[in-house]
């Protein structure tokens, strides 16, 4: 229903003023409280709309800068990592200056240098184990791709399957390759020639000889130590050790009187159950000229045994760790031995009396060495005989004889592997062939009792004098049988030694002959000597002067000797053993053993070591910052290996304990290497950290730039608005006090009534 109420035109002017005036002062309020000018599309839509897609932009980078923040703090925690890393390696270099500083031979030396190595070894694990701790957020910018080679399972059990070898594994790989390892040598055993010659010098002594076959059980590669006491007229007591084993032998002063009138010379001999045997002949007064020593000091000889571990790898490169180099310059170690290759490190843990098991030599019986060594005339095994054993014939006299000086009988027992067998009976001076038994082996030795028969004439302490021994060595491959016999021990001082040196030259087969020289000048030739007969020829031989003053003994040989076949034989004397106890009712007698090994046939021997991938790579702990809304710019921050495996700082363990110079040099190579890595790693990783953080910067201020922009689309300048209301608010009031006047007049016309 339209409004019957008919206003004037004043009231009606005067209320649409004050309904507009009202409106906009709504307006304005409205305008104060939210700050904007433009609320809604219906105050501006293009305004509006154009503000709210600033807006959105700059809550789209407002989201991006919480991800930017993140892949700072993963790359901060890598930063960090790098940096502890770093002053590990510095730490490493320390300990590889101190391995250098202690490159003596010596077993302090060596020790300390062991030590170090371990400690560079712990170094290392901590450089990994720091690398793996610096992970953020399930991320970690330090381990790489983790993609992993190995050896296969397969190829290190072959590997640990070779005869004293154990612990196969590779280190420090690169790349995939295949690893031959071979056990080669025949365990022969020599002394350093540069240590054996500063002995001598230093010591005073001659003829100093290191010799033996490396044994099976016993065998070790350790040095041989000679230690001297004993001044200037006083007696010489040497001490010769080899690892914990060790032999005393006492020269008095009275032996060296009546060998030094006699024109004979005094000598030391030593064997020990490893194989290794020492001699060397000792002259007083070469003892106690030597200066600056007054005849006293230690000596120290390194053993050299012939045999070798190789590594080749698929590029035919080779390796070689060898007894037979010198201590520091890639000599076979008992442990750990290392080969390294630019493809990765091969390792085997070695045992040092079972490698030997591994190598390749032929079946033979080693020569015969100990006290009672001249006894045995020559050896023969049965069938029966074990491979790898050892053999020792001892003979206990019984029996004595008062009239004749000697004992009657002995009593002689083959042990094996140190099991002993059932004695047997010889007669003194018995010559033919005894077969002795033990653990089910037979053994036939020719034995001449007669060299342990003779005593001294003092009958209330009978002891044992002169004991010749005979070691016969064939340094050929023909020569079957050497008889040595009728050997006169009476010839011989106490401790005197006379090596005998057989040579065949058979220009013809029916013409050979046969020159045999001794140490002391003698010389024997035979000419004329028919090889070629049905039965072995026998030659008796004189050296050292006339018939009663010289060496006689008989050479037998058989047919099967070839040209340029040598035969050394060494014809020892013992010293005299006194002190045998005696009750003068009952023999005392002295247990006399001489030893030789049995070697079983070898091959070479050699398996695999074959490395392959063993784990995927994959870019898991790369991290992809996005650095706009659209991601059409962001950042891939590869992660980076410096762990030290071959994938990454390529830092290998210690090799071979750090014995060897060029082990220490290569891991400073390695290291100074792994430094240049870590400091191109850190520098990529900083190059992505301030790209990142420039950007984080960027969105910041970018996210502002978009927001003000928002802003002078649509907020509201309050200080104007501010002046608006005022405005409004007065004329407000004046539009009501129009209105009211306008009211006014109409009250006047009422007043008339």
């Amino acid at each position: 229903m339209a409004n019957s109420i008919a206003l004037s035109s004043g009231i009606r002017s005067n209320l649409l003023l004050l309904q507009q005036t009202s409106t906009q002062l709504q307006n304005t309020q409205l305008k104060l409280a939210t700050g904007n000018k433009i609320n809604s599309a219906l105050d501006g839509p293009t305004s509006f709309f154009s503000a709210q897609s600033l807006n959105q932009r700059a809550g789209d980078l407002d989201g991006l800068k919480d991800g930017i923040g993140q892949a700072i703090s993963t790359l901060k925690a890598a930063d960090s990592g790098i940096t502890q890393i770093t002053n590990l390696i510095e730490q490493a270099q320390g300990l590889t200056s101190q391995a250098l500083s202690s490159l003596g031979n010596d077993a302090g030396s060596v020790a300390t240098r062991n030590s170090l190595a371990d400690q560079y070894n712990t170094l290392l694990r901590n450089i990994d184990s720091l690398a793996q701790d610096s992970g953020y957020a399930g991320k970690n910018l330090l381990i790489g791709s983790g993609l992993r080679l190995d050896a296969t399972a397969s190829s290190k059990a072959n590997v640990n399957a070779l005869a004293g070898v154990s612990g196969a594994s590779v280190t420090n790989v690169t790349k995939a390759d295949q690893y031959t390892l071979e056990v080669t040598g025949d365990g022969a055993i020599s002394g350093s020639s540069k240590d054996i010659a500063d002995a001598e010098e230093l010591r005073g002594i001659s003829n100093l000889n290191i010799s033996g076959f490396d044994s099976t059980k016993a065998g070790n590669f350790d040095d041989i130590t000679i230690k001297l006491s004993g001044g200037k007229g006083k007696d010489k007591v040497f001490t010769i050790t080899e690892g914990d084993k060790s032999t005393t032998l006492t020269f008095t002063q009275k032996q060296w009187q009546e060998a030094n009138a006699n024109g004979d010379v005094l000598h030391a001999a030593v064997s020990f159950g490893s194989g290794t045997k020492v001699s060397f002949d000792v002259n007083f007064e070469d003892i106690e000229d030597v200066a600056d020593t007054a005849g006293v000091g230690t000596s120290v000889i390194e053993k050299n045994v012939n045999l070798q571990v190789k590594a080749t790898n698929a590029a035919g490169e080779t390796i070689v760790r060898d007894g037979l180099n010198a201590l520091g310059q890639g000599k076979v170690s008992n442990g750990q031995n290392s080969f390294a290759f630019d493809s990765g490190t091969a390792r085997i843990s070695v045992d040092e009396r079972q490698i030997l098991q591994g190598s390749a030599y032929n079946q033979s019986i080693s020569s015969t060495y100990g006290t009672g060594a001249g006894a045995i005339n020559s050896i023969t095994t049965s069938s029966a005989v074990a491979a790898d054993s050892s053999y020792s014939i001892s003979a206990v006299g019984s029996s004595f004889n008062y009239v004749t000086n000697q004992f009657d009988t002995y009593q002689v027992t083959l042990s094996v592997d140190g099991s002993a067998g059932t004695a047997v009976t010889v007669s003194a001076g018995n010559a033919s062939n005894v077969t002795l038994s033990a653990g089910g082996n037979d053994f036939a030795a020719d034995l001449n009792l007669s060299e342990l028969t003779k005593l001294t004439t003092d009958t209330s302490a009978p002891t044992y004098a002169d004991n010749v021994q005979s070691t016969v060595q064939i340094v050929g491959s023909t020569a079957s049988v050497v008889d040595i016999s009728s050997i006169d021990p009476t010839k011989f001082a106490d401790n005197t030694v006379t090596g005998l040196t057989y040579t065949v030259d058979a220009t013809s087969a029916d013409n050979a002959t046969i020159t045999v020289t001794d140490d002391k000048g003698g010389k024997f030739v035979k000419t004329g000597v028919d090889l070629t007969g049905a039965g072995p020829t026998s030659i008796d031989i004189t050296l050292g002067g006339g018939t009663n003053d010289g060496v006689k003994f008989s050479l037998t040989l058989n047919d099967s000797v070839s040209n340029g076949t040598a035969i050394n034989v060494t014809a020892k004397v013992k010293g005299d053993y006194t002190g045998l106890a005696y009750d003068g009712s009952s023999s005392s007698p002295k247990q006399v053993t001489a030893k030789f090994d049995v070697r079983a046939a070898h091959t070479s021997s050699d398996a695999v070591l074959e490395t392959k991938q063993a784990v995927d790579g994959t870019d898991a702990n790369n991290i992809s910052v996005q650095l706009n809304e659209t991601n059409t710019s962001n950042v891939t921050v590869v992660s980076q290996n410096v762990q030290t495996d071959g994938q990454g700082l390529k830092l290998d363990l210690a090799q071979n304990g750090w014995n060897d110079r060029s082990d220490i040099e290569n891991a400073v190579k390695q290291l100074d290497a792994a430094k240049l890595t870590l400091r191109a790693a850190s520098s990529a990783l900083s190059t992505n950290l301030n790209i990142i953080q420039t950007r984080e910067d960027y969105t910041a201020d970018f996210t502002n730039v978009l927001k003000e922009g928002a802003g002078k689309l649509t907020l509201a300048d309050q200080n104007e608005e501010g002046a608006n209301i005022l405005t409004l608010q007065t004329r407000q009031q004046l539009g009501t006090i129009s209105l009211s006047l306008a009211n006014q007049a109409q009250q006047a016309i009422l007043r008339l009534f």
